[in-house]
């Protein structure tokens, strides 16, 4: 599945929302693309990752999401 939505996941009480999916569309050459944001800032993410490597992208998004849910407060 070469799409660019992949998964969206959003965490109310900090506003981020982490945003997974493939670079360019629909491109077996592409690389999954992984956007954290704040306030549904898509044009200055805090954090940004691509990978071909569907592990390391699992292991990043277990991370950060871990992040969010333990120390990311509502500013």
């Amino acid at each position: 599945m070469f799409t660019d939505s992949l998964l969206q996941l959003y965490h109310e009480q900090s506003s981020i929302t982490l945003d997974l999916g493939w670079n360019p569309d629909i491109s077996p050459e592409g690389n999954y693309l992984v956007l954290i944001v704040k306030n549904n800032d898509w044009e200055e993410p805090i954090k940004e990752f691509s990978s071909d490597d569907y592990k390391k992208v699992i292991l990043y998004i277990e991370f950060h999401l871990n992040q969010v849910t333990t120390t990311w407060k509502q500013v």
